[in-house]
């Protein structure tokens, strides 16, 4: 196991949606951004993009037990943000709603299975391209 690569691509995938999120809320505003349903649906499917090609990219690096160093990745990625929500609710008095994470979960499982799945075809055609030439 890989215990490096697996903190590595956690930090990336939660820096990344959080820089991203911090962008689109300063572009939009504060007070529209969380009244804005196609502003929040349009964050959620960037985020779903970034962590495919953040789950892509590692199991593109990461030819051992892929699916495990993905999963792993994605169980420290979800500690980390439910951690920091939590830590957002007690200093922040920042509402934490079992629902919000719901739906980036959900997009959560399916970039892991969807990205590994890419990084592994991608690794599996450029080796074979590369002996072929």
């Amino acid at each position: 196991m890989n215990y490096s690569r697996i903190v590595l691509f956690s930090i990336s995938i939660y820096f990344l949606l959080v820089l991203a999120s911090t962008i689109a809320t300063l572009a939009v505003g504060a007070g529209d951004a969380t009244q804005n349903t196609s502003f929040l649906v349009t964050l959620e499917i960037l985020g779903f993009i970034i962590s495919l090609l953040v789950y892509v990219y590692l199991a593109y690096k990461q030819a051992a037990k892929t699916y495990q160093h993905a999963f792993y990745a994605f169980l420290l990625f979800w500690i980390i943000n439910l951690g920091s929500s939590w830590l957002m609710n007690i200093f922040l008095d920042i509402p934490l709603l079992a629902l919000a994470f719901l739906f980036p979960f959900l997009l959560s499982v399916i970039a892991v299975l969807l990205g590994t799945v890419l990084g592994i075809q991608l690794r599996q055609k450029l080796s074979n391209g590369m002996v072929q030439l």
